[in-house]
């Protein structure tokens, strides 16, 4: 049992230590996922700026909104994370 806290307490901390880094330095990063429904496979990026391939983040502490758009290669959702890592996770889910 104490095994099993220590790592749930660990987990916190590591959370916790995430949270404050990211609220010193607000960032939102765009995902952007791709549903294709002919085959049903889903593809995930971060968004780039298309002229210099930069990662896109937005600085601020409110969350910008979530969008989805309808085209005739499938369904795109931009979502938006919390951190890089957040937005890593996100990318990692998708692309399964």
């Amino acid at each position: 049992m104490a095994k099993a806290m220590g790592i749930t307490e660990q987990q916190c901390i590591e959370a916790e230590m995430e949270y404050r880094e990211w609220k010193e330095n607000p960032l939102w990063y765009c995902v952007k996922t791709l549903f294709n429904m002919s085959t049903g496979k889903m593809e995930s990026e971060i968004v780039k700026d298309e002229n210099t391939k930069q990662i896109i983040a937005i600085q601020g502490i409110e969350k910008p909104q979530d969008g989805v758009y309808e085209t005739a290669a499938g369904t795109i959702y931009y979502t938006y994370h919390r951190g890089y890592r957040e937005a890593a996770r996100q990318m990692a889910m998708a692309n399964i």
